[in-house]
Formats: structure tokens, C-alpha cells, sequence
């Protein structure tokens, strides 16, 4: 994210003031009166960010994306946007394309999945050379799957994409390369990336009613760690019906979460279940003596605690987890879950905040967001497409113009909600947005690796044996895969 959208929404936020000054007429008057005798405000013109892009014309052309556009939350419908409809994302999304299109004198369009999984789609097209589609938008399993046939380009190679500029997504894109090659890629021209980021929901009110210490504090100087989180996650914890056991539909709990929270903890702390070498190659990461350390105190804080309710059910909301309900209904401090629950719990009387997931300890040199593959989207390009420089021109423009609208509109649908408009958010959001790590052993499911990691920091089962028994499998796959991306 950059200073100058971080700018906007504080003006934004400074502009309103506190909840009990926005309806204050009278001071606000006044004030505006006596700061207009003192000073006249310069009037600037607004600074658009632009690709280093020369000026061209494609003379009416068409760019065809085939996108994972289907009736669910990783839609990529922030993609391409034709009309107005009054809501923030779509009209965001729509005035790029109206730019990109009358600047380049082009036309955008998309040919709708209706699936969320589409590489047997893209296998298709590709197999049977139609050159229809000009770039592919799916989740990162997706691309993935089709890289490894040999079927996308590598956009590090694509003439007009600049993978170090901005508004890509750094962090993230570097946890996408093999073997020094990048077959697709994520960054501001998406918002689905965003949501799909884990980081730690929590409730404010319940801080100041056990008297803890300020959660954004604790980030700004370096003491939200995984022992933080537990002392906190102890403090809150409450029999609150009085019978002597913990129950979490009466109870409140430290923290409730789906048996994944090992995982994140584990990615927080700057761990891989796989890693690349000098060259680029991956290696099998999770055994080394820092790794091991690491698993084994995650796992001995969180296995069987009794502040800790993990769970995949879903028997309140069919379409989430019980974990997100309880949070609403202030039965835990924290609620680890994905960044898109700042939209489905906005109608939630709970004073909500955001964290990035904890630390593992002070000595850990940043925080890391995990994001899995299965949510992320990320844009690619096939090799059926016989003019990849063309669409390589259109997604630079397009990623660089979303930094003037889709990106900032993003933010605001984020802090426009009572539980987050705080300057303390904006700060948050973009500390956690800067930080998105992936891991290619979940993108290829590797050995069934993570799955296995989860299960055995969840469960308090011995990890090294558990890493020894996958660790051939494990090994397997990855040269399979590097043997279909390299050939």
C-alpha cells in the first residue's frame, strides 16, 4: 500500500473526528470559520500513480480474460466492471476499466467460470489451442495446476510486467517464484488477495472489561508475541454460567478457531514447511533444528488448552464456522479467521479490532500473514495467446491504476465499519497487508504436508515423527512438480 492512499484515509478519518464530534455543528462551524480567516488551503491537483508505460493505442482491440467468476465470496468480480451500481468495489473496478479502456482504446472483457475451480477449463482452451482468452484470473491451486503442464507463460519473462514495482504484491509474489520462474501473479489489480489474508480479529470490549493491555500498543512496540497472546487468551477465558465446565455456547473462551491455527501460528512466525535454496529450488524446511523448535512450542502452548476452542462445525451458520458466530456473540477475545469477515461481521454490535497474527517471539524480525491458495487469485498468462506482450502492457496498466481506485475503495470498505474506524486500523490493515506469505507446499499440497502439520500442533501429537513420516513423500512431489515447471 502506498503513503499516499495511507494519507487519503487518515484525512478521511481525521476529517470525521471521534463518534461523538462528527454531530457537533456548532464547533465544527465555528472552527471552520476561524481556520478560514487564519489560512487559505492551497488547492493541488490530484496525484494519479501511472506504469511506466509508454502511450499507445491498440486500435479497438479486445482483451478476453477467462475468470473465476462464480456465485461465492472468491469471486473475481474486482477483475473487470462495466456499469456503476452505486457500490464501492464494483464502481472502483469500473472506473479502471473506463480509464484503461478510453486511455488505450481498448475494449475489457470476461468470460464468467461459474465455478470456483477451473483448471480443467483451462486445461481445455489451452489443449485444444484456442487463443481466445488473453490472461486467466483463478485461485492459486489453479494456476498451479496448469503451470506444471506447461501451459502459462512466465510473466517474469512477458515484456511490460515489472514484478518489483509496487503495486504488485511483493512479499507474496516472491513466495510464488520456482526455480527463478513465475508463471502467475497477485498485487493491487486484485482485492480477493486481501480477504483472503488470516490475521486476528478481537474484541474490544472485552480487553478493557479484563483490563488488557492495548492490543495495538502491544504491536507497536514489538510485545504482540505468542506468550502475549496466551497470557491474554488465560485472562479473558470465564465459566461464566458458574458450572464448573467449559462450554462454548454459554462460556467465553480466549480464543475461538478452526483446528488450523497451528498453521498460522507457525507461517506468523516467519516458518516454511518449505523454503527455496540459492537457486530457487524448494527444499523441505519444517525439520531444521530453528523449525522444530518452533512446531514444539507452538504446539505445547496450544494443544488441549482450555482458553482455546477449536472446531470446523458449522452448526449455527451453515456457511461458516461456528467460531465467527460465537465471536459476535462475545464469547472470545480472538477470533483468527480471514480478512473478509471485516465485511460479514459488519452488522455485529461487537467493537471489533484487527491484528496481525503474533509473533512467535521479540526477536522475530516482522510479522507474517498467511494466505492460502485456494482463496488467493492470482492473473496468468496462457501460451495460446500469441501476442503476451499486449496483455502484458494491459495488466501493468491496470495494476498500476488500481492504486488510484480499487485499492483505496478497499480501504475504506474495511474502516467504514463502527468496529474499525480507528486510525489504529489503518495502521493495522496496512501492517498486515505488506506482510501476505504463501507457501508452495500448500499450493501443490505437497506430500499432504500442511494438512498433517495442522492436525498434529491441533492434536499435541509428536511432530518430529510425524515430519520424518512425510518427509520422501514430501520430497517426491516437489521434484514432480519442478520436473513439469523447468521440463
Amino acid at each position: 500500500m502506498t503513503k499516499r492512499i495511507l494519507a487519503i484515509l487518515l484525512a478521511m478519518l481525521l476529517a470525521c473526528g471521534s463518534m461523538a464530534a462528527c454531530g457537533d455543528t456548532e464547533v465544527a462551524e465555528t472552527t471552520a470559520d476561524t481556520a478560514a480567516a487564519e489560512t487559505v488551503p492551497e488547492e493541488t491537483e490530484p496525484v494519479y500513480v501511472k506504469a511506466n508505460l509508454p502511450e499507445r493505442d491498440f486500435e479497438g482491440e479486445t482483451f478476453t480474460f477467462y475468470a473465476r467468476i462464480y456465485e461465492g465470496v472468491w469471486s473475481a468480480t474486482d477483475i473487470l466492471a462495466k456499469e456503476t451500481t452505486g457500490e464501492q468495489i464494483n464502481d472502483a473496478t469500473y472506473a479502471r476499466t473506463a480509464y484503461i479502456e478510453e486511455t488505450y482504446n481498448l475494449t475489457l472483457e470476461a468470460v464468467e467460470s461459474g465455478e470456483t475451480t477451473i483448471v480443467n477449463q483451462i486445461k481445455t482452451f489451452v489443449t485444444a489451442g484456442d487463443s481466445s482468452y488473453a490472461a486467466v484470473v483463478s485461485d492459486v491451486y489453479d494456476a498451479g495446476g496448469v503451470a506444471v503442464e506447461g501451459m502459462l507463460y512466465d510473466i517474469k519473462e512477458v515484456e511490460n510486467i515489472d514484478l518489483s514495482q509496487r503495486w504488485w504484491s511483493g512479499m507474496t509474489n516472491d513466495s510464488l517464484t520456482l526455480g527463478n520462474k513465475q508463471y502467475y501473479a497477485t498485487g493491487d489489480i486484485f482485492i480477493i488477495d486481501n480477504k483472503a489474508t488470516r490475521i486476528f480479529f478481537f474484541n474490544k470490549d472485552i480487553v478493557e472489561d479484563v483490563g488488557l493491555d492495548n492490543p495495538y500498543t502491544l504491536v507497536r512496540e514489538n510485545k504482540w508475541t505468542l506468550d502475549t497472546y496466551m497470557g491474554m487468551n488465560e485472562a479473558a477465558a470465564a465459566d461464566l454460567n458458574g458450572d464448573g465446565e467449559m462450554d462454548p455456547d454459554v462460556d467465553r473462551y480466549g480464543t475461538m478457531v478452526q483446528p488450523t491455527l497451528g498453521g498460522i501460528l507457525y507461517f506468523a512466525a516467519g516458518g516454511k514447511l518449505t523454503d527455496k535454496d540459492e537457486n530457487d529450488m524448494p527444499y523441505f524446511a519444517c525439520d531444521t533444528a530453528n523449525a522444530m523448535e518452533i512446531l514444539m512450542g507452538i504446539s505445547e502452548t496450544i494443544a488441549n488448552s482450555p482458553t482455546i476452542n477449536m472446531t470446523n462445525e458449522t452448526t449455527i451458520n451453515g456457511s461458516e464456522p461456528d467460531n465467527i458466530p460465537r465471536f459476535m456473540q462475545n464469547l472470545s477475545l480472538f477470533a483468527p479467521e480471514v480478512l473478509v469477515h471485516i465485511e460479514t461481521m459488519r452488522e455485529s454490535e461487537v467493537d471489533i479490532g484487527i491484528l496481525p497474527p503474533p509473533k512467535y517471539n521479540e526477536n522475530q524480525d516482522g510479522y507474517y500473514c498467511y494466505a492460502d491458495g485456494w482463496c488467493v487469485n492470482v492473473v496468468s498468462i496462457p501460451v495460446t495467446n500469441v501476442d503476451a506482450e499486449k496483455i502484458g502492457f494491459v495488466l501493468e496498466a491496470m495494476s498500476a491504476d488500481s492504486l488510484n481506485n480499487l485499492t483505496p475503495a478497499y480501504y475504506e470498505v474495511c474502516l467504514t465499519d463502527k468496529y474499525v474506524r480507528d486510525q489504529e486500523s489503518v495502521e493495522m490493515l496496512d501492517l498486515i497487508l505488506s506482510s501476505v506469505v504463501m507457501d508452495n507446499a500448500n499450493i501443490f499440497s505437497w506430500g499432504g504436508i500442511e494438512s498433517a502439520v495442522n492436525d498434529a500442533l491441533y492434536k499435541g501429537t509428536a511432530i518430529a515423527s510425524v515430519l520424518a513420516s512425510k518427509k520422501s513423500a514430501v520430497e517426491t512431489a516437489m521434484q514432480k512438480t519442478m520436473n513439469g515447471l523447468l521440463g
